[in-house]
């Protein structure tokens, strides 16, 4: 097939970054023609996909989000034909959503009863606000990928978009990279850069954009009462990264809270953990989930990350309901660092290894097919 992808930016890092860079390198790979319309590239396309560089208007954010927004799509049409074009992002049409961060209407709401925002909206929300219910409008797109049931679902409740026309397709994970065996030539290294003692009992929190990764709440877990001889590490960019490190710092957090900045290898940082506590307050899926149970680690989270669908058997008791519940997230962490530790680390490995990226790959070539066949009679779809 013939496939075009509309994203703003092209790197091989980072949430919905990685995923368009892994999904586009697999397709080509794959024996389809890709290209991926995109305005910011970062990094060198993947053999065998063209990247084009979509112009837009540097006049701030707003101003990036709506040229984008309008220009891909018209580039893409200029120079179609193409069997199916995927919005990775907001685009004002495509054939195929991938919504793999949720809605923006969920995220503000979620944020919004956490005391974490206001009410009110400026220019840049109500424009995201605007783009999206144009997205899932009849007529802007033929099908959607939600990357889990919850994303579905604030599609359908969101946007009243029939349910038949939204495939929910789970993310994968690299258990390879990410392999659990490489704990004891990784980890020791990382504890002794940062100073952590080898016998510590160490809880990861990975992710950018503290408010939301729940770091606030940690960090109040850590000043109060946090588990027993436990340090934490936040691994991750906050553009108030500054003042969270000085609080770090200062008794009671000082040395036993470290922040170590954004971080290129990643699964070294699993490697030297004991478990990994996931407490965002909204999270479509949450990779970081998969990579922690493919590394070993318990994981403790909340209902609310989509990620938390794919926990099973004794990993399940790790769940809260409400991510901000010091008492819930220091009872779960208790009961990941104690005695049945062996028991979730086997169980975290064994799901991670049922949830390879092929199948994820396997999933979303089959709903481009399926795509690809949908015809505009009565089936939302581009002129």
């Amino acid at each position: 097939m013939r496939l075009a992808f509309l994203y703003r930016r092209l790197a091989s890092e980072g949430g919905t970054e990685g995923d368009l860079y892994r999904t586009v390198a697999e397709l080509a790979r794959r024996g389809h023609d890709v290209h991926v319309f995109c305005a910011d590239v970062r990094t060198t396309a993947p053999p065998g996909v063209s990247a084009r560089r979509v112009p837009v208007v540097h006049a701030g954010r707003l101003a990036r989000l709506l040229s984008f927004a309008w220009v891909a799509p018209r580039m893409a049409a200029i120079a179609g034909p193409w069997d199916v074009v995927v919005g990775f992002g907001r685009t004002s049409r495509q054939d195929l959503i991938r919504c793999g961060g949720g809605t923006h209407r969920a995220y503000l709401d979620a944020m919004r009863a956490s005391g974490a925002r206001g009410s009110r909206l400026g220019p840049y929300h109500r424009a995201v606000l605007a783009l999206e219910a144009r997205q899932y409008r009849p007529g802007n797109f033929r099908r959607a990928l939600a990357v889990s049931g919850r994303v579905k679902k604030e599609i359908v409740s969101g946007y009243s978009v029939p349910p038949e026309l939204i495939r929910i397709s789970y993310n994968g994970v690299d258990s390879v990279r990410f392999d659990v065996t490489r704990r004891p030539v990784l980890g020791q290294a990382v504890r002794g850069r940062f100073g952590l003692p080898a016998d510590a009992r160490l809880v990861l929190s990975v992710g950018s954009g503290f408010r939301r990764k729940g770091v606030d709440t940690l960090m109040r877990l850590w000043s109060d009462d946090p588990p027993t001889d436990a340090w934490l590490m936040v691994v991750g960019a906050d553009e108030r990264i500054g003042a969270y490190r000085r609080a770090a710092t200062r008794p009671p957090l000082s040395r036993r809270v470290v922040l170590t900045g954004p971080q290129a290898s990643v699964e070294e940082f699993y490697a030297a953990a004991d478990a990994v506590v996931v407490a965002s307050l909204q999270e479509a899926f949450g990779n970081v989930v998969l990579e922690a149970l493919a590394a070993g680690l318990p994981v403790v989270t909340s209902t609310r990350v989509g990620a938390a669908e794919l926990l099973a058997g004794c990993l399940r008791d790790l769940l809260v309901d409400d991510p901000r519940d010091l008492e819930a997230l220091r009872g779960r962490l208790g009961l990941a660092l104690g005695a049945r530790w062996g028991d979730f680390s086997r169980e975290a490995r064994r799901v991670a290894e049922e949830r390879p990226w092929s199948e994820h790959f396997a999933e979303f070539e089959s709903l481009l097919e399926e795509t690809a066949a949908a015809r505009y009679d009565g089936v939302p779809g581009l002129p």
